[in-house]
């Protein structure tokens, strides 16, 4: 078979644990746990975990529960199966896929733009719409979420003591009125009216998400290196993968499904 090309067999910790639905002996084990990315018969239902490919035969047990559309970074710390999974008896993994923080930034975007009263006259650039302290502190917020897990892995007695934990950034979402729709009803958009709402100019709108997407990405990049860097931490940049939407459209766009989330193809 040519390399990179085994699909993973995927399925929930409970799965897991109850031995259920996997191949006998796999080559390599990942634990994943995450946002709405990572979850399993959940939403949105593109999942990148069904995306990857590897060069020899991959089990992947995900925490991330399914129908958890947004999951915060301080939930993910706090996920018992998580913890379970990395503890003494979870068993040693060959790796541990994370994706998190997006959620964190978008469900906090209409309290890091400031209102029209609040800025300056004549914004110089994309941080002069945002609350600059509030940014700095999200993102201290999230990378100490990520150093939690780091310490829960390497806790005394844990089975996944330096096990490589690999991680994300996002790519870049065009605001624009496009709810993620299901037969229930639809979420969303969540960038669209937060930017509305702030009567940000429309002009700005993509330099402006693209700032905070870019904030985000250097906070999670800033991980990896310098003094306090997380040991056996790694980032996949995966900024400019995508083919953006169109701002008018309303639904399917290019590589994405909605507002924020890729569709199959992406």
């Amino acid at each position: 078979m040519a390399r990179g090309t085994f699909r993973p067999s995927i399925a929930t910790w409970r799965d897991y644990i109850n031995d259920q639905g996997f191949p006998s002996f796999p080559d390599q084990n990942l634990l994943a746990e995450g946002d709405s990315w990572f979850t399993i018969s959940g939403l949105p239902a593109y999942n990148l975990l069904f995306e990857l490919r590897f060069r020899k035969q991959t089990r992947i047990v995900s925490c991330a529960l399914p129908g958890d559309t947004i999951k915060h970074m301080s939930e993910i710390v706090r996920n018992p199966q998580l913890r379970a999974a990395m503890g003494a008896d979870g068993g040693r993994w060959d790796a541990i896929l994370l994706s998190a923080g997006g959620n964190d930034l978008i469900d906090a975007a209409d309290e890091i733009l400031l209102p029209k009263a609040r800025r300056s006259a004549n914004p110089q650039g994309p941080r002069d719409y945002c609350d600059g302290p509030l940014l700095d502190n999200l993102i201290k917020e999230i990378q100490t979420g990520y150093r939690r897990i780091a310490d829960a892995r390497d806790a005394p007695g844990a089975a996944a003591r330096g096990v490589p934990m690999l991680t994300h950034t996002y790519d870049y979402a065009t605001p624009r009125n496009a709810p993620a729709r299901f037969f229930f009803g639809h979420l969303g958009p969540w960038l669209f009216p937060a930017l509305k709402d702030r009567e940000v100019p429309s002009t700005d709108w993509v330099p402006v998400a693209d700032y905070l997407t870019d904030a985000l990405a250097e906070g999670i990049l800033a991980l990896t290196s310098g003094g306090n860097d997380i040991p056996a931490f790694h980032v996949v940049d995966t900024r400019h993968s995508l083919t953006r939407a169109d701002r008018k459209d309303r639904g399917d766009s290019h590589d994405w499904q909605n507002e924020i989330h890729p569709n199959g193809g992406g």
